[in-house]
């Protein structure tokens, strides 16, 4: 360790056995001793250049090391103590029959007073006790002692000073060596403890200074302590007239907030949006107590602009986890009226807060549409998380939707596992193939819907949840609760907003729009620049795609891959479908197939016009011309 100490000091038997000790010392001190001689205001005049040029420690004593350790408040002071066997050996040098008096701090004097009880002996009648800063009534404590017959004064350098000027003769109390290297030693260890302050107080201001929020420290009189340089930066225009009145300049920006009533502490850590010019800040503030007494408070400022930037990359990162809605209404493409009718249901469901049950075929895009609710919703800076049900075992299940402890079963992560409902805290949760889900599970969902709390597997701590549920299913499930499948009070439960997705056979003149909108994005995907020939569109579009819109993309896929040349032709088709094309394939001919089915499903003559798009007179030459 490389320091830097200066000794001041007061006589030259402390100089002189300063200089022995670092001879004696010199290949174990690590550091560099600087000896200045001099005695209370002489020495702090002496040591003030070596001081000022950069010292660790300052070695001094008595009344000495008290005025430095006044004028220099900011480097460690280390007073050279003088302890009983100092004062024994003094005491011994002066013979029997001398009046002995002893003018000295009350420290030195009680330590004396303590070893003469000790041995049994009381040399010293006189005593008179100087406190620190108070060596101005030496002299008169001197007068008085001549006056009381002392023969001889013990004490430090101005004890003898004033004992020289009054004709009484006088004995240095002198330091031995092992004080001054107890000194030297002590100060080592202020130097160690110093430096580390000074590394941790760093660290904390460099976290502070770096911090991304702008902060202001305040004392109790609303006094400005201190700043980041965050803050700063969000205010450049502080800095325009240099650092004069920068406190005053800082308070002024608090000029409108409530600081006075916090500091009052009728509004103890609350936020509140504070305007200054043309911009807003999110402003919180944070008191400062001291054994339940506030002596400031510190302000956190932030421009609502980077919060909201925050917002955003969190939302990224969210995305990134998998734990965002993608899809808007805007993805939903279709143009058919049974399309517009789902679209305008989940605009309008959207704005509430109410639990929406989804039902249509499987592969219709009942994901999809609730994504686009909850991107529709006041949600939508939330977590979206979505849960197939039917894809896990129940105990699995179980796990997943509702979490579980530490060592809840062999396996369990360590801290355990937060479930969908956490995870999903604040946003909204997809439960996918609602109908699938454990009969003896569906108890512990209604009882979290209805209470919007859950308890963890293996747990006894309930966790508050806000969420908002999505649930969808490709069962019909008023069948299911007729079956004892699904438990009627969970059916009513989320059976409140409704919305069925058609399926694509419903959706007349969306295959064709779908088609092209599919081989344009996996042109792009493969690089490629194929198109359909006018025939395929309309074979695509006579199909019945129980599989709905799912199996179109897909097929649509492999076509793009198995195609040779530019365009996809109907044998392309025949070599992904498993039906052979009709090449005589018509828009008639297919419409005519539609409404045959539709009729034979049971649908009267308005259902399938609306279903269809077409006019109600359309339908009749239709059923007049194929006798339907």
């Amino acid at each position: 360790m490389d320091y830097k100490v200066c000794v001041v000091a007061p006589n030259e038997h402390i100089s002189h056995t300063v200089h022995e000790l670092v001879e004696e010392l010199k290949h174990e001190l690590q550091g560099k001793i600087i000896i200045v001689n001099g005695d209370m205001e002489n020495g702090v005049r002496n040591a003030k250049s070596v001081i000022e040029r950069g010292v660790d420690a300052i070695i001094s004593r008595g009344g000495t090391a008290y005025l430095l350790s006044q004028v220099y408040t900011r480097v460690p002071v280390i007073a050279i103590q003088i302890d009983a066997l100092d004062i024994l050996k003094t005491v011994r040098r002066i013979g029997e029959d001398k009046h002995i008096g002893f003018i000295s701090y009350s420290n030195v004097i009680y330590q004396y007073q303590a070893m003469a009880e000790v041995l049994g002996v009381n040399k010293i009648p006189y005593f008179q006790f100087v406190d620190y800063g108070e060596e101005y009534r030496i002299e008169q404590f001197v007068q008085e002692a001549k006056e009381c017959g002392v023969d001889i004064l013990i004490g430090g350098a101005h004890v003898q000073d004033y004992a020289k000027k009054y004709g009484i003769s006088s004995v240095f109390l002198e330091s031995g060596k092992d004080t001054v290297l107890k000194a030297i030693r002590e100060a080592e260890t202020a130097i160690i403890v110093r430096r580390k302050e000074q590394e941790n107080l760093k660290i904390i201001n460099d976290i502070v200074d770096h911090a991304y929020i702008g902060i202001v420290v305040f004392d109790k009189h609303c006094h400005v302590k201190k700043w980041n340089t965050t803050f700063l930066s969000m205010f450049p225009q502080l800095l325009q007239f240099g650092t004069e009145n920068l406190e005053e300049q800082i308070r002024h920006i608090f000029v409108a907030s409530q600081i006075k009533d916090v500091l009052k502490g009728k509004i103890p850590d609350m936020g509140e949006v504070l305007s200054i010019g043309n911009r807003t800040y999110a402003l919180r503030w944070h008191t400062i107590l001291d054994k339940y007494r506030i002596t400031g408070a510190t302000a956190f400022i932030q421009e609502t602009e980077e919060l909201q930037s925050y917002a955003r990359s969190m939302r990224k990162k969210l995305q990134e986890k998998g734990l965002v809605a993608r899809y808007t209404l805007d993805d939903i493409v279709g143009r058919s009226l049974a399309v517009r009718k789902v679209k305008r249901e989940a605009l309008k469901y959207a704005g509430t807060r109410s639990t929406v049950l989804i039902t249509g075929e499987s592969g219709t895009g009942k994901e999809m549409l609730a994504q686009a609710i909850h991107n529709l919703s006041d949600r939508r800076h939330g977590p979206f998380v979505a849960i197939n049900c039917g894809a896990f075992t129940e105990s699995l299940l179980e796990s997943e939707i509702f979490g579980y402890e530490e060592g809840t079963f062999t396996g369990a992560r360590k801290g355990g596992k937060a479930g969908v409902f956490e995870l999903a805290d604040g946003g909204t949760l997809f439960l996918d193939e609602i109908g699938d889900m454990p009969y003896v599970l569906q108890n512990r969902l209604l009882r979290v819907l209805q209470e919007k709390a859950v308890m963890r597997v293996g747990g006894s701590k309930v966790i508050p949840v806000d969420v908002r549920i999505i649930a969808a299913t490709n069962q019909k499930l008023e069948q299911a609760v007729e079956e004892k499948k699904f438990r009627l009070d969970l059916y009513y439960r989320l059976n409140v907003l409704r919305i069925r997705v058609p399926a694509l056979r419903e959706r007349t003149g969306d295959i064709p729009l779908l088609s092209r909108v599919f081989l344009a994005s996996l042109n792009q995907k493969y690089k490629t620049e194929k198109s359909f020939a006018p025939e395929v569109l309309r074979f695509l579009n006579s199909q019945e795609w129980p599989g709905n819109v799912r199996q179109l993309m897909n097929t649509i896929e492999r076509m793009v891959l198995l195609s040779d040349g530019y365009t996809i032709t109907l044998q392309n088709v025949q070599g992904v479908l498993d039906v052979v094309p009709d090449k005589e394939a018509s828009e008639e001919h297919i419409t005519l197939n539609k409404i045959r089915k539709l009729s034979k499903e049971g649908k009267t003559y308005s259902q399938i016009a609306s279903i269809l798009g077409i006019s109600r007179s359309t339908l009749w030459r239709f059923r007049q011309k194929e006798k339907i």
